[in-house]
C-alpha cells in the first residue's frame, strides 16, 4: 500500500447526506440565500477515496439536481461549487454558491463563501495558499491569439475581483516533431486543469495535457504569460497509418502533479501518460453503449526536475518508468480479495466458458500520479470491468517497481455516464490535534481497503 499517510484522494463529487455529520472536520456557512450549508471530510487511507459529506438542514437533499463538486484542492484549502435547483445540464456559475473549506489543526475547521465569481470553466480555475490567506485565479482565452483574460479574488480584499489582460511574452517552442494530420488539437491550448506552483511570484500553471504548460507568477504586479511544454502523445500522432487519432478530452488518459520536494530534495513536475492496446466491440443492445475489449495497457511516467528555472526546453522532461500491465507483479493476497470483489476473473474459469480477467484486461483510465516524495513512484487510475460501468475501483500502481500496490472499490452507486474522478490532496495534514482525529495517520489498518 502507498507509504504515506500525507495525503489523501478527494472524490471531486461530494456526497450529500440528510443527517449533520459533526466530526472533527465539521465547519458551516450560510448560503447566498441565507441556506445553512455544512461541510465535512470523511478521510481513508489511498486507494479508499475520501468523501466531502455536505450537509443543509433547511433543505431536501432532492434539491441538489447536481453533487458539490471539489474544483481545486491545494494544501489545506478545498475549492467547492454548490449548485442548488440548477438544471442538472447547464450548470451556470453565476447560479451556483462558491465556497472555501479550509482545515486548521490549530484554528479549526472553516468554511467561507466567496464573491460570485466572473463565468468560468471548472477548469480554468486555480486556487493560490498564501498562509492565512489565499488568491483564486481565472484564465480565460480571448479572440486575439496569446492573450488571456486573467481574473483573480483575492481573500484580503473579499469584496470584490479584479480583471485584466495576459499576453504570453514566452511562448511556448516549436514542436520537435512534426504533427500529424488528425492531432492539428496540439496546436491551441485548451486548459485541462490548473496545478500551484507557489514560490515569491505565486506562480501557477494552466495545463493542456496534450500540449504544455502556461505559466503566470499571479502576485506581480504586471503578471505575464510563459509555455512549458509536455511530453507529445507519440503513440497517438504516430497511429491511425501514420494520420493520427483524434485528440479529445486527455484526462482519461494523463494526469500530472507538481511535488514540492521530490526524494532529492528538488521540485518537481511529474506527468503520467497511459497508452490501451484495445478493439472496439458492437455497441451493446441493452444500453446502447460503446464496449472495448483490452488486451493490455501501458503506463509511462516523465519528470520535470528544473522547476525553479521552468524552461521551454523539451529536454527538461525526462523518461521515467514505463510498465506494461501484462508484467505487473500482483502479490496472492491482493488477487484473492480482486477475485472476491469482482475485478479480475480467475485465469481458469471453472466453467471453461470464456477466458479469465487479469490486470491488463481491465478498462483503466484517468491516472493521477502521487503528490509528496514518499509516493513519488505511485500513480493511482480508475479501473472497470467494461466501459462506463458504473462500478469501479481505484488502483495504486508502484511504477518504479511494477507491482499493484492496493486497490479499493469505488462508485458503485453512480450512473454509467457519470465520470468517477479522484485527485490527490494533502489536505489531511492538516486534520490532528490534540484532542485526537480522524485523518488517515490515525486510521486502523482494518479500515484501508485490504492494503
Amino acid at each position: 500500500m502507498p507509504t504515506s499517510s500525507d495525503y489523501v484522494l478527494l472524490n471531486a463529487h461530494a456526497c450529500i447526506s440528510s443527517v449533520s455529520c459533526n466530526n472533527a472536520t465539521t465547519a458551516r456557512a450560510t448560503t447566498r440565500k441565507h441556506q445553512t450549508i455544512e461541510v465535512s471530510l470523511l478521510p481513508a487511507r489511498p486507494p479508499l477515496p475520501s468523501d466531502l459529506l455536505v450537509h443543509c438542514p433547511d433543505l431536501d437533499p432532492s434539491a441538489f439536481t447536481v453533487p458539490p463538486s471539489i474544483l481545486r484542492a491545494v494544501e489545506k484549502l478545498l475549492l467547492l461549487r454548490v449548485a442548488i435547483g440548477c438544471p442538472p445540464d447547464y450548470i451556470s456559475p453565476k447560479d451556483c454558491d462558491y465556497f472555501i473549506y479550509r482545515l486548521d489543526a490549530t484554528c479549526g475547521p472553516s468554511l467561507e463563501r466567496i464573491l460570485c465569481p466572473h463565468p468560468f470553466h471548472d477548469d480554468d480555475v486555480g486556487l493560490l495558499c498564501r498562509g492565512d490567506h489565499y488568491i483564486i485565479a481565472v484564465l480565460e482565452g480571448t479572440p486575439t491569439l496569446d492573450v488571456y483574460d486573467l481574473h483573480l479574488f483575492h481573500s484580503e480584499t473579499p469584496e470584490t475581483w479584479s480583471s485584466r489582460q495576459v499576453s504570453v511574452e514566452e511562448p511556448q517552442r516549436e514542436f520537435p516533431l512534426k504533427v500529424s494530420r488528425n492531432c492539428y488539437r496540439l496546436f491551441n491550448h485548451d486548459t485541462s486543469t490548473v496545478i500551484t506552483i507557489g514560490g515569491e511570484g505565486g506562480t501557477m500553471g494552466w495545463v493542456d495535457l496534450w500540449r504544455g504548460i502556461l505559466l503566470c507568477d499571479v502576485l506581480r504586479e504586471q503578471p505575464t504569460l510563459r509555455g512549458l511544454p509536455l511530453p507529445m502523445p507519440v503513440d497517438l500522432m504516430s497511429g491511425n497509418n501514420g494520420n493520427g487519432f483524434e485528440l479529445g478530452c486527455p484526462k482519461s488518459l494523463r494526469g500530472i502533479s507538481f511535488i514540492n520536494k521530490d526524494k532529492s530534495g528538488q521540485p518537481c513536475l511529474k506527468l503520467v501518460h497511459l497508452q490501451a492496446d484495445a478493439t472496439q466491440l458492437p455497441y451493446e443492445e441493452h444500453d446502447g453503449l460503446r464496449s472495448f475489449l483490452m488486451h493490455d495497457w501501458a503506463i509511462t511516467t516523465w519528470n520535470n526536475v528544473r522547476n525553479t528555472k521552468m524552461t521551454s526546453s523539451w529536454e527538461d522532461w525526462h523518461e521515467g518508468q514505463r510498465i506494461q500491465a501484462s508484467c505487473i507483479t500482483v502479490d496472492n493476497q491482493l488477487t484473492a480479495e480482486l477475485l472476491d470483489s469482482g475485478l479480475f476473473l480467475d485465469n481458469k474459469p471453472q466453467d471453461g466458458d470464456g477466458p479469465g480477467r487479469a490486470l491488463q484486461n481491465l478498462m483503466v483510465s484517468d491516472p493521477a500520479p502521487a503528490i509528496v516524495a514518499a509516493d513519488e513512484d505511485v500513480v493511482y487510475l480508475m479501473a472497470r470491468v467494461k466501459f462506463l460501468d458504473p462500478k469501479a475501483w481505484i488502483v495504486a500502481l508502484d511504477t518504479k517497481n511494477k507491482t499493484l500496490r492496493g486497490a479499493a472499490e469505488f462508485g458503485t452507486e453512480r450512473e454509467p455516464d457519470a465520470r468517477v474522478l479522484c485527485c490527490p490532496s494533502t489536505i489531511s495534514k492538516y486534520i490532528c490535534d490534540e484532542s485526537g482525529c480522524c485523518c488517515p495517520r490515525c486510521l486502523k489498518t482494518s479500515n484501508s481497503g485490504g492494503m
